[in-house]
């Protein structure tokens, strides 16, 4: 009877879901407005493909709902450039908001 390779056992790593992180991405999706922002996102969704595991519910629930109160020191460093970005993001709305 043959066993799984390697390469099963990388699949099935592969195709865990990174729900919160795509939470994070399809928000920042919604509110792009420029080339700037769409390849930013791009870029994002190619870490998110490519990262080992998704960040905590919590984490991503707070940034959404009080952006300016976040603290971008509490994620990996390769993710505060996006984070820092949907911060800027939110604010660029708000501030056309009042405009």
């Amino acid at each position: 009877m043959p066993t799984k390779g390697k390469s099963a056992e990388k699949k099935v790593k592969k195709n865990i879901r990174k729900t919160n992180l795509t939470k994070l991405y399809n928000n920042m999706n919604k509110m792009s407005q420029d080339a700037v922002d769409s390849e930013i996102i791009k870029k994002f969704k190619v870490l998110i493909d490519s990262a080992e595991e998704d960040l905590q519910k919590i984490m991503i629930d707070e940034l959404i709902s009080d952006p300016m109160a976040s603290d971008t020191s509490i994620f990996p460093e390769g993710l505060q450039p996006y984070v820092k970005h949907f911060i800027f993001m939110k604010k660029r709305i708000k501030n056309s908001q009042k405009a």
